[in-house]
């Protein structure tokens, strides 16, 4: 963006030079503020958000893309009063009267308040004066935040597996424990090291979730044989929780999602019905196609989830009874990975909950076609090409 806002200057300079005018002319008879035109020339259509702007922040024109970013700006106004920011008025007056390029961020009220990358480039001549480029930065700095808290709590979920591993280690290595004590430890040490490769599995296919760049060229999964597949590998487990699965799947629930990307949607939602229901309670997984939607829904007659907890249940790492999800080999990461498929993918997820009632999650996806249109296009790629005659 530097770079950018160097070479507007410079254009602006050289314009200058070969025609010349004066910027600081009256816009409007009798003094009145009407809006910002801009020039035909490179500054109108510099990419960044730019304006001229005097030594005492009056503001000289403004670009295109200032314009319709900023659509209250006007010409004479000044910096303070467009923006009402004291800190972005100030830093760009001291740095076209000092003649020192800058760059800082700042936060801006614009469409809610969001963070601006900054950058001040004066200019020389009769006048002092700068051009200064905002660049929206909020994306950004939101990423980056997350990344770090993520980086945070996985260093911080990973350590409490591995503390315990320890304890479990150097206690194991006593000689005068009993066998039916080590036993204990050892099955108590089979389970951390369980949790811990779940939570390493889940941390991994987040990562390669984000770090992979658009959609996966014609993946196409029936949502319903995930949910067949699934259920059967899951009813031993459902059976030692004492939960009765049940679906309702028709066949043809085709989606944009790999069969990976679809069991791990399937799996982690029929994994937390079953773990946090309760003995007793039963799971459904239904699924349904409308017009262009296909729906899962997982819901649950079991505990239920607190109303302060809705809110957070896909994030990262939240848990609503962290000791008892620990206990269960929760990683904090199932839910969270679901709304990152759906949402990728163009669909969304839903929660709704009441305790002692039960949960339904909800989520929904593009339907990409039919089972016969994706075999025909299947088979259609799998003949060979006819040959034409030659010569």
């Amino acid at each position: 963006m530097v770079a950018a806002v160097a070479f507007g200057a410079q254009a602006l300079r050289l314009l200058r030079e070969r025609q010349p005018r004066d910027a600081t002319a009256p816009t409007a008879p009798g003094g009145n503020r009407d809006e910002v035109s801009g020039p035909s020339d490179a500054f109108e259509v510099l990419p960044i958000v730019a304006l001229r702007v005097r030594a005492d922040g009056t503001i000289l024109e403004a670009n295109a893309r200032a314009r319709e970013r900023f659509e209250f700006l006007a010409r004479g106004m000044s910096v303070l009063e467009a923006f009402s920011e004291h800190e972005l008025a100030g830093r760009v007056s001291q740095a076209i009267t000092s003649g020192t390029p800058t760059s800082f961020e700042v936060r801006l009220f614009a469409e809610g308040r969001r963070t601006y990358s900054v950058s001040v480039e004066p200019y020389g001549g009769d006048r002092a004066e700068g051009l200064v480029a905002l660049a929206d930065s909020s994306e950004a700095v939101a990423y980056q935040e997350l990344r770090s808290q993520f980086v945070a709590n996985v260093s911080h979920e990973l350590r409490t597996p591995l503390t315990g591993l320890r304890g479990l280690l150097e206690a194991l290595d006593d000689p005068d424990m009993d066998e039916e004590t080590r036993a204990r430890f050892v099955e108590r040490a089979a389970r951390e090291t369980a949790r811990l490769e779940a939570l390493i599995g889940d941390i991994l296919f987040l990562s390669e979730l984000e770090a992979t760049q658009g959609l996966p060229s014609s993946a196409r999964s029936d949502l319903s044989r995930a949910v067949e597949i699934t259920i059967d590998e899951l009813l031993p487990t459902a059976a030692e929780y004492g939960v009765d699965l049940d679906s309702d799947a028709p066949e043809g629930a085709w989606t944009p999602l790999t069969d990976r990307m679809a069991r791990t949607v399937v799996r982690n939602l029929l994994e937390n019905a079953i773990k946090y229901a309760g003995a007793g309670a039963r799971a459904t997984a239904v699924v349904a196609i409308d017009d262009a939607v296909v729906t899962l829904t997982v819901e649950d007659d079991g505990a239920g989830i607190g109303e302060k907890h809705l809110p957070h249940v896909f994030e990262r790492f939240y848990r609503a009874d962290p000791s008892r999800s620990k206990r269960l080999g929760g990683t904090g990461l199932g839910l969270s990975i679901v709304k990152h498929i759906a949402e990728r993918f163009g669909g969304h997820a839903t929660v709704e909950s009441r305790e002692g009632i039960g949960t339904t999650i909800t989520v929904e996806l593009p339907l990409v076609g039919t089972g016969e249109e994706i075999e025909d296009a299947e088979l259609d790629s799998s003949l060979p090409e006819r040959e034409t005659a030659s010569g």
